[in-house]
């Protein structure tokens, strides 16, 4: 919000400070005029701050006052000051403050004041403008933009480096977790093989023989190579008779009636096959579990093998 300006009278010879602007426009070119008290050369904008008023409103209003355009200050290009003993300057003391101004507007909206040829204006490449014969300060302000731009180039050209290490950085976390899941389930696929064999060896033991010492010692492999599948992750998908059959974490292997220990074990080979997807066999219960499951995640490695009714 601009301040309310309070005129007041000098007591004293003070320096002056005045507020210069650059306009640019949306396609990058610079907006110069010609100053009748330039002697008709090429300037930018800009006059004395007023008595409580802020740089950047200074600098908004001087530029509708002089040009009719409404501005945004970018960025301060420029402090300098100048003590003249010659021309416009004689017996003055200035102190310059130059800012970058936005203006997204028309180009043919611009209505020059009195103090510049009316209608003589244009909008130019700055680089092109310095061939121009512009006043010294106006030389001095596109120069300092010139170099403004540079930096501001170099600035953007490290934050797209930054930006592209980031999403490098990014690409290369999925890719790790990608080739860990990889692994995971190279080292499932791998290690349960070997435990479905324990187990099933283990299952056909007599029942005088359990507590032997070659049986205990099978069974300590076996919890063994699960707490190798715990450490990395890895969980059993739990599965109990008379659960609901869920396609997602079980593969019917064959429908029929439970079976007891004591008679023939239904096997995978054996089974005939059933579509797991179908909507038949998500609505029946499983009345034994075939094959243990895993799952890293919620991923499933491999799911579990049952039966269903």
């Amino acid at each position: 919000m601009a301040q309310k300006h309070v005129e007041v009278k000098e007591a004293k010879k003070t320096p002056a400070p005045v507020v210069g602007t650059l306009v640019l426009n949306k396609e990058g070119k610079i907006l110069l005029a010609k100053g009748k008290k330039w002697n008709g050369q090429y300037v930018c904008f800009g006059g004395h701050l007023d008595w409580g008023e802020s740089l950047d409103d200074g600098a908004i209003r001087e530029t509708k006052e002089e040009t009719g355009l409404d501005v945004q200050v970018v960025a301060r290009l420029n402090f300098g000051e100048h003590i003249g003993t010659d021309g416009h300057y004689n017996g003055k003391h200035m102190i310059f403050l130059d800012f970058l101004c936005r203006y997204d507007g028309d180009d043919d909206a611009v209505e020059l004041n009195d103090e510049y040829e009316a209608g003589a204006y244009i909008w130019i490449d700055p680089a092109e403008a310095l061939k121009l014969d512009i006043g010294k300060g106006t030389m001095d302000i596109i120069k300092e933009y010139l170099k403004y731009k540079e930096t501001e180039g170099y600035l953007n050209d490290l934050k797209r480096i930054q930006a592209d290490f980031e999403n490098y950085k990014k690409r290369q976390a999925e890719t790790q977790k990608m080739l860990g899941g990889y692994l995971i389930e190279k080292l499932v696929l791998d290690i349960v093989p070997v435990l479905d064999n324990f187990r099933s060896a283990t299952l056909h033991v007599p029942p005088e023989e359990k507590d032997s010492p070659w049986v205990v010692g099978i069974q300590y492999i076996e919890k063994q190579l699960e707490t190798v599948l715990t450490d990395n992750g890895i969980q059993t998908i739990e599965v109990k008779e008379g659960e609901v059959f869920d396609p997602s974490i079980h593969e019917a292997v064959s429908s029929g009636e439970p079976t007891t220990n004591d008679q023939p074990q239904t096997t995978e080979k054996d089974a005939p096959e059933i579509d797991s997807q179908s909507s038949v066999v998500s609505r029946q219960l499983i009345v034994k579990v075939i094959q243990k499951g895993y799952k890293f995640g919620e991923r499933v490695i491999r799911p579990a093998k049952v039966i269903v009714k």
